[in-house]
């Protein structure tokens, strides 16, 4: 009998194997957290488990690795319903698809010592929506040469109202008619469902005109107003929060104040259906003279309130500042706006702690403090959040001592996840990334494709976003960077329902077995997952 096991098991093993692999391809199965570039050696994942809550993605990537086929034979990607007990499936309409585009990294971003080699970014949707002719590239069929990986990146969403329980389906590899591989996956649905609302609040820049004109357009044109909105659009898909875009703010004049044309239901639409969670207030007249200004901000405070959207609203102070007179700025704009109404927030991209003492502080004038990771300051943080104040945090460059998250495209996944565990460890509630569209550098949107490099030294910073014409697309293509960042913030909002839960204590003990300051987390993806898991027991619970 037991023979008759072995035997029975081994030819199942067999036959599982088998199914992952040809003669001329390996597949394998790697984490969203997974540094794999296109000459990385295959491993021996062959089966897609998963687990997640209703209302989550769930990625997974497909890497493809050419043992040798000299042909190059053009390959595709199918996916099938999963299907659950009683007759429940979740669609394959659920699973978008995406094929990785590699970038020859040269010379590593400054200060990470990364290999040169091929490194996924922009990743090609199969859909057809939006699909314009001739595209330059494709997601699908595509190919892969001999000794080298092509990667789909595969987005599973699971729809609010799933039923819990296990989910079962395949995916296929396929050369024509031909099958290469058959990737079995199996989805675990937990009994919750993450909120429609985004817990983090954050800030990412804003669809401006030298992104326009890279997109074939300019300010204020139709098309312009149509990007803008896929603009807005992607971001939120992602969890992420753009900028305010200027169409949502009246005009306003000394003789008849705020003039609403259409403004309001624009702000509305954008907060109730896009689920923006903070409004930046542009900071007018600031310069023509003080009181302007800030009859200005008593009117635009006075709308905002009427329309009950003030709580989230902000304005951003002098940027970065960096020197006694920037610190001034900063005071004389602060009181000027507490002035005007103290409901006003008032955000700064500067730490806690003064940046030298001679400068003086900023206390009083500055509501949301916004640090670098590389200059978050404990002790002064949790003084300012002893006074009501909030806290943001933002990355640029590659900046702090070593072992702080940098977000370029050669540095460790880990690095767009690490950050948003410490943030909840800090109790920091908003993030701010200075652009995801930073393509004023480049002529032509097919040059941010072949190169996007910022100052020759930080590979895709500022470009979260990819122009969408290169590959056919009207609006914008993701990077695999933005696609980690979504993830990292479904993760915050386990932390939050944990801690809503009434299991604040255990879940910051789970936090803080993986992550401590900015310059101390686990480099180990398989850790996170465990704390997730726990994470889950205390909402469950």
């Amino acid at each position: 009998m037991l023979k008759i096991n072995f035997i029975t098991s081994v030819s199942l093993l067999l036959l599982f194997f088998s199914s992952c692999r040809s003669d001329d391809y390996i597949v394998w199965i790697a984490s969203p957290w997974q540094q794999v570039i296109q000459s990385t050696p295959p491993e021996n994942q062959i089966e897609v488990i998963l687990k997640s809550a209703s209302n989550e993605y769930e990625p997974f990537r497909i890497i493809i690795h050419n043992l040798s086929d000299p042909d190059r034979s053009e390959l595709n990607v199918t996916v099938e319903d999963l299907k659950g007990k009683n007759g429940k499936k979740i669609s394959s309409d659920n699973i978008s698809l995406f094929r990785a585009y590699y970038l020859h990294i040269t010379k590593s971003s400054r200060r990470l010592q990364k290999p040169e080699g091929w490194y996924p970014d922009a990743l090609i949707p199969f859909s057809d929506e939006n699909l314009q002719a001739k595209p330059e590239y494709v997601a699908a069929p595509f190919s892969v040469d001999t000794g080298l990986n092509a990667e789909v990146w595969c987005d599973l969403y699971v729809p609010p109202g799933t039923d819990p329980g296990i989910y079962k389906g395949n995916v296929i590899i396929h050369s024509g008619r031909k099958r290469v591989a058959r990737i079995p996956v199996s989805l675990t649905v937990w009994d919750f469902e993450l909120p429609a609302q985004i817990s983090m609040r954050s800030h990412f820049g804003k669809f401006n005109e030298a992104s326009a004109k890279i997109a074939g357009t300019e300010k204020g044109s139709k098309k312009f107003q149509e990007l803008e909105r896929l603009y807005n659009k992607i971001l939120s898909e992602h969890r992420a929060v753009p900028s305010t875009p200027e169409n949502v703010w009246p005009e306003w004049n000394e003789t008849d104040g705020i003039i609403d044309r259409g403004e309001t239901g624009r702000l509305r639409e954008l907060i109730e259906k896009s689920k923006v969670n903070a409004i930046d207030i542009p900071l007018k007249y600031y310069k023509e003279g003080p009181q302007k200004c800030k009859n200005y901000l008593q009117a635009m405070a006075k709308w905002l309130r009427n329309l009950g959207y003030l709580d989230i609203a902000y304005i951003y102070l002098e940027d970065e500042p960096n020197t006694a007179e920037e610190y001034e700025i900063v005071r004389k704009q602060g009181e000027l706006i507490q002035s005007a109404d103290p409901g006003i927030k008032r955000m700064c991209t500067e730490q806690t702690k003064p940046s030298k003492p001679e400068w003086g502080d900023l206390y009083g004038a500055v509501d949301i403090w916004c640090p670098l990771w590389g200059l978050y300051d404990e002790v002064t943080a949790a003084e300012r959040l002893d006074k009501g104040e909030e806290l943001w945090s933002y990355t640029a460059l590659c900046q702090g001592p070593d072992g702080t998250p940098w977000w370029q495209i050669d540095a460790d996944p880990l690095n767009f996840r690490s950050p948003f565990w410490i943030s909840h460890k800090y109790n920091i509630t908003g993030f701010l990334y200075w652009s995801s569209t930073y393509w004023r550098a480049y002529e032509t949107a097919e040059g941010v494709w072949q190169s996007p490099y910022f100052r020759n030294d930080y590979w895709g910073e500022g470009m979260l976003l990819y122009p969408g014409q290169p590959a056919g697309i009207n609006g914008f293509v993701p990077s695999i960077r933005l696609k980690l960042y979504r993830e990292a913030m479904e993760d915050y909002e386990y932390m939050v329902l944990a801690s809503q839960n009434g299991a604040k204590d255990e879940a910051d003990k789970i936090v803080n077995s993986v992550v401590s300051p900015f310059q101390s987390w686990s480099n180990d993806y398989k850790d996170y997952e465990l704390a997730r898991e726990e994470l889950v027991k205390l909402i469950l619970f």
